[in-house]
């Protein structure tokens, strides 16, 4: 399906630069997919016994007036051709080569507590003069990691965790570098 929503995605996103109106529906699409992932929306696109004209009708409910028209149009343009699970994923993808266009990238910084907020900036900066791009920071927490974080940014990932050295730590031994046995005075 991944392929199916990168060309809708794409699509969207061309139509949307050859009418002018990108801007606008960039500013709108994180909002939508957001919605759109959410357990009810969901359930109510993917249902295969909810019909088209509901689901059509329901996404003129919950975006009623304030949805761009193209975003409007191509939400029903997925329901009509059976293709309503990939609306999210589409827009993820649209929102991808919008933030491209932009100069702009997302990074997920996953960690094992909550970052503050001097530690996110602090990140972002780093993440900014390196990449030469904006970046707009996500964060989530888990406590899995035991200590440390990760982050996955512009396809690249650095992974600072706990877990992750420890990891290391034990492969190291495993292969008998950087240790040499007890140590004798």
């Amino acid at each position: 399906m991944a392929g199916i929503s990168k060309r809708y995605g794409r699509a969207l996103y061309d139509l949307a630069q050859k009418r002018g109106s990108l801007e606008a529906c960039l500013d709108q699409a994180p909002a939508v997919r957001d919605a759109l992932e959410m357990p009810e929306s969901r359930r109510i696109l993917q249902h295969p016994h909810i019909s088209r004209e509901e689901k059509l009708a329901f996404i003129q409910t919950a975006f009623s007036g304030n949805l761009h028209e193209l975003l409007k149009d191509f939400l029903s343009l997925l329901i009509v051709r059976g293709r309503a699970a990939i609306a999210a994923e589409a827009l993820t993808e649209f929102i991808q080569l919008g933030m491209e266009w932009r100069g702009q990238v997302e990074a997920h910084v996953v960690s094992a507590a909550p970052l503050r907020d001097e530690q996110l900036s602090a990140i972002q900066t780093v993440l900014a003069r390196k990449l030469g791009k904006q970046v707009d920071m996500v964060s989530k927490v888990d406590p899995s990691l035991i200590g440390g974080f990760l982050i996955a940014v512009d396809g690249h990932c650095i992974d600072r965790t706990v877990q992750r050295r420890l990891a290391d730590m034990r492969n190291s031994i495993e292969k008998g570098e950087g240790f040499d046995g007890p140590q004798t005075r």
